[in-house]
């Protein structure tokens, strides 16, 4: 079996700080196993209480400094509590990854505002209000900070409603140049900011696509399979590692090929 995180040392992040949205699934649970076993402190924030103290205590007894913070990334003041949940126990943050999001694959007419005001409330005002407030931090810290900002293939390509919609895309769309945007505000600030595009995942978030239908996405991949949350917890780690200090305001496509261009 491939040990994706091999790549780096198991104190690679040791004394080191990540606050991960979206943490009690998918590819956000992963990204928080992956920067524990390589020595991070890890704050996992998640809407979901139970899954994130479950998750959250078994991590604790393998030995992994971890917290557990209840956080609805679509609410402002939730967002603020958390950071300042790191304020208090923290003697500093050094790492943001958003992962929280929202998947939905509905077709222009079933779509209406509300749905929309969900999507982009999670996907985009969430991310942008996480970054935001972790960004307050950086500028306060001599050492700065990193953010990684979970973005989609289907931001730069388009959703179809089959497996993600236009609501999702756009909101990827606008995570992705929320990053950019950024980047150029914050150039000189010792504070780097970059995306991730994943491609297809085969993660709890693509629980609306049968098994079917999985498996012609696969087919029709390049590399023949659909990406793992591991995959992209390795791609997360080497975008706040040192061996990216020169990775700025850039998109990483780990897509399996997906946006050939």
């Amino acid at each position: 079996m491939t040990d994706n995180y091999a790549t780096f040392a198991n104190d690679a992040f040791a004394g080191r700080s990540v606050l991960i949205t979206g943490a009690a699934s998918g590819m956000g649970l992963e990204t928080a196993r992956a920067f524990a076993s390589k020595g991070a402190e890890v704050i996992m924030c998640d809407r979901d209480t139970k899954g994130l103290d479950q998750h959250a205590g078994a991590l604790r007894e393998s030995g992994a400094k971890i917290h557990a913070v209840t956080v609805d990334v679509s609410n402002p003041d939730s967002i603020s509590k958390a950071f300042t949940y790191c304020d208090e126990k923290l003697e500093r943050l050094d790492n943001v990854v958003t992962c929280a999001a929202v998947i939905t694959a509905k077709r222009i007419f079933e779509q209406d505002w509300a749905h929309w005001e969900r999507v982009l409330g999670v996907n985009l005002l969430g991310t942008f209000f996480t970054v935001q407030a972790g960004v307050k931090r950086f500028l306060e810290n001599p050492q700065g900070g990193n953010i990684v900002c979970v973005a989609s293939d289907a931001g730069v390509c388009g959703g179809g409603g089959l497996i993600a919609d236009t609501a999702y895309a756009a909101s990827k769309a606008g995570t992705l140049s929320l990053v950019k945007s950024m980047a150029r505000e914050l150039a000189g600030k010792k504070v780097r900011i970059n995306a991730l595009n994943p491609g297809p995942t085969d993660s709890p978030m693509h629980s609306h696509i049968d098994q079917a239908l999985k498996d012609r996405i696969a087919a029709n991949l390049p590399m023949r399979r659909m990406g793992k949350p591991t995959d992209m917890a390795a791609a997360i780690m080497f975008l706040c590692s040192d061996a990216a200090s020169f990775t700025y305001g850039s998109a990483l496509d780990v897509d399996g090929g997906s946006m050939f261009r």
